[in-house]
This record gives C-alpha cells, structure tokens and sequence, in this order.
C-alpha cells in the first residue's frame, strides 16, 4: 500500500472559516433582525399641507399596508399614487424613525367654480377641473360665467380652454389677493372681463394682460369704498393710472 503519511492538507482548508467572518455574519442577522423587528412598525402618519382633502382619504389614497415596516414601506410608490390624484400637485412621504410616516401635500386649489350639469367645477389656475362640487364651499371663490363648458373631465383642462384658462387666471389673481365677497368673473367678452361682487358691485377689469397689478388696485378700490360705506354701481381698473368709481344715485 502506499504511504500517504507524508502528505498533509493545505493551509486553507485547514483553517475553516475565519473568525472575522462569522462575527460579521452574526452581526449582519443582527441588525437584520433588529430592523424587521415590531418596533419599527408604522404606528402613525402624520398628514400636512392639506386644505381640500380630508385625511382619512388621503390615507385611503396612499393605500399604506397595515403593520408595514418604516424602512420598507415603498414611499415613492405612495407619492405616485398621491400625485394621480388631480386635487393633488405634489406629496413628499418621509420616514421618521422608529414608528412614523409623514405625508406632506402640494394641493391644486380652487381659484374658479364652473357650473355645469347641476353641478360646480372645481377650476384649477391653469384651467383644470380638479374636483366636482354640489355646492359652492368658498364664498370668497368667484363663479365663472360666460362661457358655456363643451368637455369636462376630472383632472383635464376643460374645453374650451381659452376662455376658462382665461377666466381661470383671473380667479387665480384675485384669489391670491384674498379679495372677500367675490360673486362672479364674467368671460363673456375676452377682452373685457367683468368681476361681480356679492354686494352689488360690478367691476370693468379688461383683457387678461396685467391683471395682476390691476387686481391690486382693485383690493385697495374695494376695501375703501366698503370702510366708507359708499354704494358704489361699478368700479372701472382698465386703465390703472386712471380708475373711474361711479357711484349709484
């Protein structure tokens, strides 16, 4: 028989698995194990930036699987599932160890309601319908007149997208301004757009070129002929370095 006494195995496959290696493997599963753990579970979304959209369908939107893990939950998913909605212009989801979720929300608002089939659109600045309503909910939102509506869907620019994008622009700036008791903005002329206040007060405000500076004189118009008491038949911006008040007889 031969003698293979005189052979030995090498080095390697005398050593095994190093030790260094096994640590790193027990502290690997141990941090894994720690992460999926229940502490980390989601016990709370908070919700931010939300005017329209009451929070539990923002939830409902965001669809957030139950006893989900915070370093799992798939936050770009839910973002884009927020983001389809038309209400909705942008959502951020962030993760806030251990056990919390926070939705903060850009939404599209309602600068313009268009009646239409018994009910109001909700117009968007850009002349977008973002939501229906069966009724007006912003007094200090105007109603969009003079324009008879030919295609509406949720989350389109409604048609005919001149005179709402037009009507919707001008909504937009005399929301930002805050003007309260605003009634009506009237497209039925372009190029001269009439504002109706809720009191009575008829408004010439022109094209839709330099509406904003126009709407600022108008804010200041307003508020002093309402702290005086002055009963006012029309205000005319068209020309803003020279504005006409006329008042009723």
């Amino acid at each position: 028989m031969p003698d293979y006494s005189h052979m030995s195995q090498s080095p390697e496959r005398q050593r095994g698995i190093p030790f260094p290696a096994i640590a790193l493997l027990f502290v690997v599963l141990c941090v894994v194990a720690f992460l999926h753990s229940p502490y980390f579970e989601i016990r709370q979304v908070r919700v931010s930036g939300a005017d329209y959209l009451l929070e539990h369908e923002i939830l409902l939107i965001a669809d957030i699987p139950e006893k989900s893990n915070v370093f799992l939950v798939p936050t770009k998913e839910i973002e884009r599932r927020l983001v389809a909605t038309p209400r909705i212009r942008e959502a951020r989801v962030d993760r806030i160890i251990p056990d919390t979720l926070r939705i903060h929300l850009e939404e599209r608002a309602t600068v313009t309601y268009l009646p239409y089939g018994g009910y109001f659109i909700d117009i968007d600045e850009h002349g977008c319908a973002v939501a229906v309503s069966e009724a007006i909910t912003d007094p200090d939102v105007p109603l969009l007149l003079g324009v008879i509506p030919t295609y509406v869907a949720v989350g389109e620019r409604v048609k005919p997208e001149r005179s709402v994008a037009i009507g919707a622009a001008i909504g937009a700036a005399l929301v930002r301004q805050k003007i309260p008791n605003l009634s009506e903005v009237d497209v039925t002329s372009l190029e001269d757009v009439v504002i109706r206040t809720s009191d009575g007060i008829r408004v010439l405000v022109g094209c839709l070129d330099g509406i904003e500076e126009r709407v600022r004189l108008l804010d200041s118009i307003l508020a002093s002929v309402r702290e005086q008491g002055t009963p006012v038949d029309y205000v005319d911006v068209r020309v803003e370095a020279k504005p006409v008040i006329r008042v009723k007889r």
